[in-house]
């Protein structure tokens, strides 16, 4: 007998016409659902749809289909892969029988027969494991390990056990078929195999054929019941995550990028400004894809620096809530902050690290949809004393902190009696080396400028400084969300940088480099930016610069958020630690790289007050006091003061030092 597949096998005759009856209720709801959800959406240009899905195809392979970034985590990734691929498998196999069974055959074509066929059992007979096994470890960390970010909800278990279900009654349906009616090629079905051995002892054929009829109907009853739910449940996750990746994610700014809503030079003096939103109607479809897309795994939780800390911030309970809101009634007209579904706290607790946007598979942006909101808060004047009084600080001093210009002058006066010229002593330098506020302002972060400027002058590099006519980038004001107080200070910036002929820029603080690199470009500036790690690295490997005195110390280092996660700058600050350390005492802090956490200074949180039940700064020198190291290596003169606080706090000064890279190669030097 040449192996074939056989559909309806041991089900009475007329069970193919009876599973369409059963199968249509359940196909309808299907549709209604889909249907639903799109005019919930908002969409209303299916050929934008097909037209983006194009476009995207390369992200949707990368991180939907191959899922790059889910099996970043090892368990909970493998969980994922092994259960994504199994329902794939299933899927395709029950497609196969359809085409088989109900198109092909009329034509006399059967593609389930012969050595195919065989492969096809074995196959899914391997994918099924595939699937209980991920099924497993979904219930280990759930009901074992009690993973804190998996929620218990009743929609979770119901969709969990329907899976399960599905898989083990599958081979239950295959066992009993064996045993019933035994075929040569049998073994190919290796599971339906060892348990048609258990069936054929344990009961008669006559009841063995009853069991296979309720299993039968029971299994094609709850895989319709699941296909039905999927536009009802968090199953629909497999495919708006698919969408929302193929057309969100080829049109998303670069990380550190603000959407840039209007130029303020090119604005109607009549119009109407709208800036951030609070009402789920104000966002596009895409963007509110964006929050269907959300699977509730919290691993942006788990990332963020700001839950941790205890503020009243979980950028998944922020996705989660708002998602919520496009689902109920009304909820699409619902002010998000009046109706207490969102609270302010939530909004300006965020330090816009970035870590959640790195950490979520499935590329949502929770930070985006938290600073459009902080726009949409501080348009209405909605801000506190502290956030106000920066503010107001950068309109009338130029400077957060609302020094006045006699602090530039003294630092100005330091590095000119050391050599270092303006560009107006020195209008052809190749740099302009970019000092910002808080190394104008700070005493502590002084330091770095002076250590810069004695590495820039040991190298014989040619740069010079703006001098007092520097003024702030603006990036804490657009981070509190007053883009127009921002694009102010932009303009006036990108003005000065083309009036002195600026190419290249050398810059040491992370948010200063990021708002040339990311933002300005939005207001005409085209310049060269770089990190002062990355010229001290290349003064190194170009052997211009040489470290004559290695530090007999343990160095560790923390990666900056706009440093390192946000711009990809990672090699350089290890490159030029290990040399500047003799090798083997650089260690590194357990979380580093794009998994760094962040010090809390950023997203201007440094300029008020959230409440937390502990800092980012002491949890992250707790990390850095459990390397042993002697040195904590930072990037950033912000990281500077609040590991400079924490150190203070926690009367860690006789266990660690805090240096900037620039202040350790100056000593090495």
């Amino acid at each position: 007998m040449e192996p074939v597949r056989e559909t309806y096998g041991m089900m009475p005759p007329g069970t193919d016409i009876m599973m369409y009856l059963v199968l249509a209720p359940f196909a309808a709801l299907f549709v209604y659902g889909v249907f639903y959800r799109v005019r919930r959406l908002g969409v209303v240009n299916t050929g934008e749809v097909f037209k983006g899905l194009f476009a995207g195809v390369g992200y949707l392979v990368k991180f939907g289909l191959l899922q790059r970034k889910v099996v970043s985590e090892r368990l909970a990734g493998l969980m994922h892969l092994l259960i994504y691929s199994g329902i794939i498998a299933l899927f395709i196999g029950t497609t196969l029988v359809f085409l088989d069974h109900d198109i092909l055959r009329f034509f006399e074509i059967r593609i389930l027969r012969g050595d195919f066929y065989l492969f096809y059992e074995a196959s899914l007979d391997f994918m099924g494991l595939a699937l209980l096994a991920g099924l497993g470890i979904l219930l280990y960390r759930r009901m074992v390990a009690h993973e804190s970010r998996l929620r218990p909800r009743s929609e979770y278990v119901m969709v969990l056990a329907g899976l399960l279900f599905i898989g083990v009654s599958g081979y239950v349906l295959e066992g009993v078929r064996l045993a019933v009616e035994p075929r040569p090629w049998g073994g190919w079905s290796f599971v339906g195999k060892a348990l048609s051995s258990f069936f054929s002892a344990a009961a008669s054929e006559e009841a063995l054929i009853a069991v296979y009829r309720g299993f039968w109907w029971s299994h094609a009853v709850v895989a319709f019941a699941m296909v039905a739910l999927i536009p009802y449940s968090s199953l629909g996750h497999m495919f708006s995550t698919l969408l929302h990746i193929a057309l969100n994610a080829p049109k998303q700014d670069p990380l550190g990028k603000m959407h840039t809503p209007f130029k303020l030079d090119e604005l109607d003096p009549s119009g109407e400004i709208k800036l951030g939103f609070k009402s789920m109607k104000e966002l596009s479809w895409m963007q509110r894809l964006g929050l269907e897309a959300c699977t509730d795994c919290g691993r942006c939780e788990a990332a963020c620096p700001a839950f941790a800390a205890g503020t009243p911030l979980s950028p998944r309970n922020v996705v989660q809530k708002l998602k919520g809101l496009i689902w109920s009634e009304g909820g699409l007209e619902t002010d998000v902050f009046a109706s207490g579904v969102i609270d302010e706290e939530e909004v300006w607790a965020c330090t816009t690290c970035n870590a959640c946007i790195e950490a979520c598979p499935v590329l949502i942006r929770p930070m985006d949809y938290i600073l459009e909101m902080r726009r949409s808060l501080t348009l209405e004047g909605r801000l506190d004393k502290r956030k106000t009084a920066m503010l107001t600080n950068l309109a009338r001093y130029g400077n957060p902190y609302g020094l006045d210009s006699s602090e530039k002058e003294t630092l100005l006066a330091e590095l000119a009696s050391i050599g270092v010229k303006t560009v107006q002593e020195n209008p052809d330098a190749e740099y302009v080396y970019w000092i910002g506020c808080a190394s104008f302002y700070d005493a502590r972060s002084r330091e770095i400028v002076k250590s810069m400027a004695k590495i820039l002058l040991k190298a014989q590099v040619s740069f010079a400084v703006l001098g007092m006519e520097e003024s702030c980038t603006g990036d804490p004001a657009r981070r509190i969300g007053e883009e127009g107080r921002f694009q102010e200070m932009a303009l006036s910036n990108v003005e000065l940088l083309k009036k002195v002929k600026a190419r290249k820029v050398i810059v040491h603080c992370p948010h200063c480099f990021n708002t040339f690199r990311n933002e300005y470009p939005d207001f005409g500036l085209k310049l060269e930016v770089f990190h002062h790690t990355q010229v001290i690295g290349e003064l190194l490997k170009t052997n211009r610069l040489k470290l004559v005195k290695p530090l007999a110390l343990k160095l560790t280092l923390h990666d900056s958020c706009y440093i390192g996660r946000v711009n990809g700058v990672f090699e350089e600050p290890r490159q030029i630690l290990r040399q500047a350390a003799g090798g083997e005492n650089f260690v590194e802090l357990s979380r580093r790289g794009l998994k760094s956490f962040c010090c809390g200074a950023g997203g201007s949180t440094y300029w008020y007050e959230v409440r937390r039940s502990d800092r980012e700064s002491l949890i992250r020198l707790r990390e850095a006091l459990n390397t042993g190291a002697s040195v904590l290596a930072v990037e950033c003169p912000y990281c500077m003061q609040m590991f400079g606080d924490a150190v203070r706090v926690m009367g860690a000064e006789e266990r660690i030092r805090l240096k900037d890279i620039a202040e350790i190669v100056a000593e090495s030097i």
